[in-house]
Parts: C-alpha cells; structure tokens; sequence
C-alpha cells in the first residue's frame, strides 16, 4: 500500500530532520503541504525529490566564535545599579 500523504513527524522521520525543520519548510512554501483539522499532511511527492547535496570538505564558512569578556570587564551590574533599579 502505498500512502499519498505523510504526518510532519513522519515526513521528518523520512528526510532525517527534526519536525522543527520540516514545519518551518512548510510555513515558508519551500514544501508544498495541505491543512487536515489542526494538523498538516506532507505529500509522498514533496518526500521523493533529493535536496541539495552537500559535498564532504565543502562546507559553508562559519561564523567567527566571539571571545569571552576579558576579566577586567564586569558581566554583571554592580549592586548600587541594581539598587538604583527597583529591584530588591
């Protein structure tokens, strides 16, 4: 039997993505989706077309990671701000 339609965890479940990924694909139109009650329902033909493929050794550059605070900056408010604050 062969099914037409699949849930978002199922259609994660197949792509190996999270049901995160998949519901903010359909939300954006990037994967065609239709609405049953409260639940959305994936089309086996959205399922079968390969993605963009990622070659090993390629990948995207990174952000830079930013650096920690030195220690002379305070990442915290001293107490007579935080009194000045309201806060008790």
């Amino acid at each position: 039997m062969v099914r037409e339609y699949y849930s978002i965890p199922e259609a994660a479940a197949l792509l190996g993505v999270s049901r995160i990924a998949v519901f903010k694909r359909v939300k954006a139109g990037s994967m065609p989706a239709i609405r049953v009650g409260r639940n959305w329902a994936v089309p086996a033909s959205a399922l079968e077309k390969p993605g963009p493929a990622v070659v090993p050794g390629h990948l995207p550059p990174s952000r830079p990671i930013k650096s920690e605070p030195e220690a002379s900056q305070a990442p915290f408010t001293s107490d007579e701000e935080m009194d000045s604050m309201g806060w008790d």
